[in-house]
């Protein structure tokens, strides 16, 4: 397939389920203070990769005149139609919870903690504590680089990829290692949420940028071999992260995963199992989306109303695993593609037909080849 030419990458529809899944134990393994620290990987770093997806996968389908303001706007439509309708109703669901009083979070669910979310702010530094569906702190920093991102395109394509990775990497030493006052912990950039979060995700996008540029110039290398060298790194990065929190080596494995996997997959024009890759990929955002709810709301009652205790932990999270795919996949089928699909009929413009642009994130993306 040529490298100009937008595809779905279905292997990485799978890493950002792998990883939706990934930040859900991260949160439920709190469910119980005894629970056996072997659950306490750093899983909680698979944001910063929807991050990295994110940019690439958004870079990589971005037309070339998208900068101009009829497209942009286009663009943007695009966005919020993939990211706001989940995110509504979520946020909804939460407020009655705190309604309802079901939960000890209600003393964070404020009226300006409503607005800040309604508006998707609340990782902007607005406020010092996360409310509401706490996961949607990182949609809120997507939304903050899709609104920077004509001008990262343009810094992207106006330097050279050499100088776009030094770049790069010296947004993440200033951000992770510069001992910044902004972060609620001192220099913890890979912690931090509501303490501008968004600034969190920029190094990442950008990172995503980066990779999306070196995929299209990579052409001589899209050999079948390369994408089974791309899995066994996304592989590595799981099994690290299980093991010890090293955030620059996760983000570096990261990285060479998506790129690999990306040159690899380039060259099969079908990877075996795609549809189910695809499916599973596109559940990652209602997986990522309502896994706190369902935490709140069914696996936690379930958890005391059975007594269950740490040893019963492992068949535990695997119920709750398979119980929170199909509750995603439902989402999907009948809340999240509707809604988009609605959105995007609305704003579509009847004169022209504008290339659509996809996203693959955090906690969160739509395919390059999404309609």
């Amino acid at each position: 397939m040529d490298g100009n030419e937008p595809r779905r990458f279905v292997v990485l529809d799978f890493y950002r389920f792998v990883a939706a899944l990934g930040v859900f134990v991260f949160h439920l393994k709190n469910i119980d203070p005894g629970i056996s620290p072997a659950w306490n990987g750093s899983f909680g770093l698979f944001v910063d990769m929807f991050f990295i997806l994110s940019g690439f996968v958004i870079s990589y389908s971005y037309p070339a005149n998208s900068g101009e303001g009829h497209s942009y706007l286009r663009f943007m439509l695009r966005r919020i139609a993939r990211i706001y309708p989940l995110h509504l109703l979520t946020l909804l669901a939460f407020g009655g919870v705190a309604f309802i009083g079901i939960h000890d979070s209600a003393s964070h669910t404020s009226v300006s903690d409503f607005i800040y979310n309604l508006f998707l702010v609340q990782a902007w530094g607005v406020t010092d504590h996360l409310s509401f569906n706490t996961p949607a702190w990182s949609i809120s920093a997507e939304l903050f680089c899709y609104l920077l991102f004509p001008l990262l395109m343009y810094l992207a394509r106006s330097v050279s990829p050499v100088l776009l990775a030094l770049i790069v990497a010296a947004s993440y030493g200033i951000l992770a290692h510069g001992h910044l006052p902004i972060w609620h912990e001192r220099s913890q950039m890979y912690g931090a949420n509501f303490d501008y979060g968004m600034l969190r995700a920029l190094p990442s996008f950008l990172n995503g940028i980066l990779l999306a540029i070196l995929f299209r110039l990579s052409g001589s290398y899209r050999k079948r071999v390369v994408i089974f060298l791309g899995v066994a790194v996304f592989a590595m990065a799981v099994l690290i992260l299980n093991i010890f929190a090293k955030p620059d080596l996760a983000i570096i494995l990261f990285s060479l995963a998506i790129l690999l996997t990306a040159v690899g997959e380039s060259a099969l024009d079908r990877v075996p199992g795609a549809a189910w890759l695809g499916r599973l990929g596109n559940t990652s955002y209602s997986v990522y989306m309502l896994h706190e709810l369902l935490i709140i709301l069914v696996f936690l009652p379930i958890w005391r109303h059975f007594s269950l205790g740490p040893k019963d932990f492992p068949m535990f999270v695997l119920a709750c695993c398979l119980l929170l795919m199909i509750t995603a996949d439902v989402t999907y089928a009948y809340v999240e593609r509707p809604a988009r699909d609605w959105i995007n009929r609305y704003g579509r413009p009847r004169s022209r037909q504008v290339l659509t642009t996809a996203s693959l994130d955090t906690a969160v993306v739509e395919s390059a080849n999404a309609r």
